[in-house]
């Protein structure tokens, strides 16, 4: 019996049991590894590793959905629930545990996915009827998990016709499809197709074959007219839910229009429950035209599928919802029914306790050792580059990615993870011809390899490191997985399992272009580095991913977060993954995981005040931090966007310094002027942190006639569209905010020698280390862009300055205890004053050394502030500040939207 077949019993034989302890989860693999029809019978090795398996899966968590919904729903589910076999859930509930999903994180997927069914609507319920929804999740976080639970629901309440729209790319279609298939069909739909008399059972249809979905579509062929005709069961006719996994692509949409408006004409209509999911929802489906009466293609057709049921349900997928909140919820019309803005409910999921998301990669204690900064790789690849740049070899740092792949592999095999999935992930261009460039230079290098430690792994590891390609792989190792226990002697015996069977495949949108089948290595797991562009940025999944290579150039929240394959699940190899970033992406990534993880906070602020869907689309709207995303579709054909932004609960700072002596000098002297003018009026501050060298220093209760000239005196750099002085300062007069908490902050890391302390007034105040980057064209001259803090520059637990104990208790009490550190948003909820917070700044530039390594050069000394506005309070309403964003001039100091296709002409 196989590591693998033991670890299935195993989770089987838990669901039956209520075994939690490490000690009873071995006792109950012990007393399956006895059994006397097991051949070959497990060894010890075996019982030991399934059960730490099963240790492992057992400690995760999911904690609960947050929902918002309009008012008017009448819940149905539970009472119904008596009359419902439940027979597709059931035997889906089956297949998660089996495949490795604990037990109480599958009752907390059926307690959400409860919901969700409940809140698209009764199927039974006759007349005519449409509700729209959003569920939002976290990248490659489980969605998919959580969507065929809901549709195996809706197959057993009535749902006859369920429809999954799943993404613009084929290879992301026909893995939905396999997992369709798995999970809801229970056969093999490519067999279903072809019209074999045998059709192979997979998934679900392994573990109960007795009934089946009819799938009208298969991994390899989409939706097609004829086919579907050709099976002979008229759609109205059948006895089972007919499924459709669709590509978003206008064609296809129509043909399926075409032949549900054919099929039921005879019918006098259709009249079925109609299920619609929409995965990757915020792509392409979203109507971005001007013209309420012409909307874009994909969301006319949408909406038009829809319209052809007299009871649909439309529920929308994404970890990006930006681009869906920005729908109009009142757009209409009467060929194509209403919009698809989540009108009725939205969804927040919540990410298991073993998901390795943004946080983990750039705002945790552990994401300098995930992430690895990329410089100085313009000149063999710029991140603008014409569609026929010549690729000539490897970077070095693309060598050492591929180092830590083989490395990974190989310490992996050493964990009993050998027959596991592995993947590197490479995404350097959307030009599918440089990334066929790339992808042959990576296979001349990889053949290098696998006969470098094919001849040496055996040798003893001095002999063997006379070799450049062994010496590249040990200082690679001594680099990134020295501090783990698996020995270099060990590693170096197992190179050669981890190289051989490696291979180099390249994903794009081009039939000639190579495929990931899965599937097809289950026993053995696939060992492939994938080369691609925009098609593996797409809801497409890299299974076992480990190393991504990434260099591409977007700051749109949505692009840049669903190009981030990299977040997911890496259950005993979350240590061996590394990310090669380019320093600025990194930035942006941790500063849009603040700001998503704010507006996930948000859907749980709504739930609990019993606020609407609309209430979080307006919320959405007026975030300081989706300035950039309401010109996603924008900037090709305009110049200004005017907004009116919220500023309530939020948090907005200099993050952009201007480059120049002269306003450096100034702002250093506003920073010097607001103190003393504090000292004269309110006495000696507060010592924030006492114990330690340096300590902060808070003034409570200042006037607001303080602030407001200390804001009118500060330069901001004019790309820096949040921080402008005039409507800071309305919005702080309109709100009345007559007191603040003002902290000039301290560094406690700074020493007490002249170079790394300041003296303002007789306050000892510790310069805080800040990298900068410079920005320097036409329109954005003498930028320098805070990046050492991810965008940020306060420090993390800066914002808890100012608050009472009871204030803090309740702000831990909030947040829980489910992460290492509390987030400043989390404290921001908890200010009944707001707090202004006065930075010096010492700053360093990262520069290339003679020897290729990153050397810190020291700038100068700067200023900068950050305001930390309060939450609003009972019937107050926030007062919007008024933005107007030079397009032109945000996107060359930010970059700006790219082409979503992988082939394009010209320049990028």
């Amino acid at each position: 019996m196989t590591h693998h077949q033991l670890l299935g019993l195993a989770r089987m034989a838990m669901a039956q049991r209520a075994a939690q302890t490490p000690a009873q989860i071995l006792e109950v693999v012990r007393d399956l590894a006895a059994l006397p029809f097991l051949n070959p019978t497990p060894t010890e090795e075996d019982i030991v590793g399934a059960a730490r398996q099963l240790e492992r899966e057992f400690e995760v968590v999911l904690g609960p959905a947050h929902t918002i919904q309009a008012s008017g729903h009448k819940p149905w589910l539970r009472s119904r629930a008596h009359e419902v076999s439940f027979r597709y859930w059931q035997r889906y509930r089956s297949y998660l545990i089996a495949g490795g999903m604990s037990e109480h994180v599958v009752n907390a997927v059926a307690s959400v996915t409860d919901t969700i069914v409940d809140l698209a609507g009764d199927p039974t319920v006759e007349g005519k009827w449409s509700r729209r929804g959003l569920v939002v999740g976290h990248v490659q976080s489980g969605k998919t998990a959580n969507y065929l639970g809901v549709i195996n629901k809706a197959a057993d309440v009535g749902y006859r016709l369920i429809i999954l729209i799943a993404g613009v790319h084929n290879n992301l279609r026909s893995q939905t499809q396999e997992r369709v298939d798995h999970g809801f069909v229970g056969r093999d739909s490519d067999q279903i197709l072809s019209r074999q008399t045998n059709v192979d059972r997979v998934g679900v249809g392994e573990l109960n074959p007795a009934f089946t979905a009819t799938a009208y579509t298969s991994r390899a062929h989409d939706f097609s007219r004829v086919k579907a005709e050709s099976l002979g069961n008229p759609l109205q006719n059948s006895a089972e839910p007919v499924i459709l996994v669709v590509k978003k692509n206008p064609s296809i949409l129509n043909n399926v229009i075409d032949w549900i408006r054919g099929t039921s004409a005879s019918h006098g209509g259709l009249t079925l429950p109609m299920l619609v999911i929409d995965d990757e929802a915020d792509n392409a489906s979203v109507d971005t035209s001007k013209d309420p009466d012409a909307p874009r293609t994909i969301n006319r057709l949408i909406r038009e599928l829809l319209s052809l049921s007299t009871r649909n349900a439309y529920i929308g997928y994404t970890a990006t919802p930006f681009a869906n909140i920005f729908i109009d919820p009142d757009s209409e019309n009467s060929d194509q029914g209403k919009d698809l803005f989540p009108r009725d409910f939205i969804v927040g999921l919540d990410a298991p306790s073993n998901y390795v998301g943004a946080n983990e990669f750039f705002l945790s204690d552990d994401a300098d050792t995930l992430t690895v900064d990329l410089t100085e790789t313009e000149e063999w690849l710029p991140v603008k580059h014409r569609i026929d740049w010549p690729v000539d070899g490897l970077h070095a740092s693309l060598v050492e990615a591929i180092d830590c792949f083989v490395l990974s592999k190989a310490i992996r095999i050493l964990r009993g993870q050998g027959n596991r999935h592995h993947s590197m992930l490479v995404n350097v261009s959307r030009f599918t011809r440089v990334q066929g460039e790339v992808a042959k230079e990576i296979s001349r290098h990889l053949v290098g390899v696998q006969s470098a430690v094919q001849n040496r792994h055996a040798m003893p590891p001095g002999a063997a490191l006379g070799d450049p390609t062994m010496r590249s792989l040990h200082d690679t190792w001594r680099k990134h997985y020295a501090g783990g226990d698996e020995t270099w002697e060990a590693i170096q015996a197992q190179l050669h399992q981890a190289a051989a069977g490696m291979s180099v495949v390249q994903i794009n949108a081009s039939k000639a272009a190579g495929k990931l089948d899965y599937r097809a290595h289950a026993e053995t797991g696939l060992n492939v580095i994938a080369v691609g562009g925009n098609s593996l940025s797409r809801g497409f999944t890299l299974e076992g991913l480990t190393v991504s290579y990434f260099l591409r150039n977007t700051q749109m929240y949505d692009t840049l977060l669903q190009m981030g394959r990299w977040f997911g699940y890496r259950d005993g190899f979350k240590d061996l993954c590394r990310l090669f970033l380019r320093p600025e992406a990194s930035d942006w990534y941790g500063f849009i995981a603040d700001a998503t993880e704010e507006l996930r906070d948000e859907i749980k602020r709504m739930e609990l005040h019993g606020l609407t869907p609309m209430d979080f689309g307006l919320a959405v709207r007026s975030h300081p931090g989706t300035l950039m995303v309401t010109a996603r579709d924008k900037m090709r054909n305009t110049e200004q966007v005017v907004r009116e932004v919220g500023l309530a609960g939020k948090l907005v700072e200099t993050s952009v310094l201007v480059d120049s002596e002269t306003a450096r000098e100034r702002n250093i002297d506003a920073v010097r002027t607001i103190v003393d003018t504090m000292l004269k009026a309110y006495g000696k501050p507060e010592a924030v942190d006492p114990e330690g060298e340096l300590s902060s220093h808070l003034f409570r209760k200042v006037r607001a006639d303080a602030v407001l000239d200390f804001i009118s005196s500060f330069g901001t750099h004019p790309g820096q569209l949040e921080m402008q002085p005039a409507p800071l300062t309305t919005y702080i007069r309109d709100r009345t905010l007559d007191e603040w908490d003002v902290v000039l902050v301290s560094s406690s890391r700074a020493k007490a020698v002249d170079d790394d302390v300041n003296d303002v007034h007789g306050l000892a105040v510790g310069l805080q280390e800040r990298i900068v980057e410079k920005r320097s064209n036409a329109r954005s001259a003498n930028a320098l862009l805070v990046s050492g803090t991810k965008r940020r520059v306060a420090s993390r637990g800066v914002e808890r300055i100012g608050l009472t104990e009871e204030e803090l208790a309740a702000a831990r009490a909030t947040h829980g205890e489910s992460k290492k550190s509390i987030p400043d948003h989390v404290f921001r909820e908890q200010r009944t004053r707001p707090l202004l917070m006065l930075h010096l700044l010492k700053t360093k530039t990262k520069v290339k050394a003679e020897n290729g390594e990153d050397v810190e050069v020291r700038g100068d000394i700067h200023a900068a502030y950050g305001l930390s506005f309060p939450g609003l309070v009972a019937n107050e309403r926030d007062s919007l500040v008024l933005y107007t964003a030079n397009l032109i001039a945000y996107r060359e100091l930010y970059g700006g939207a790219e082409d979503e296709d992988d082939e394009a002409t010209g320049d990028e």
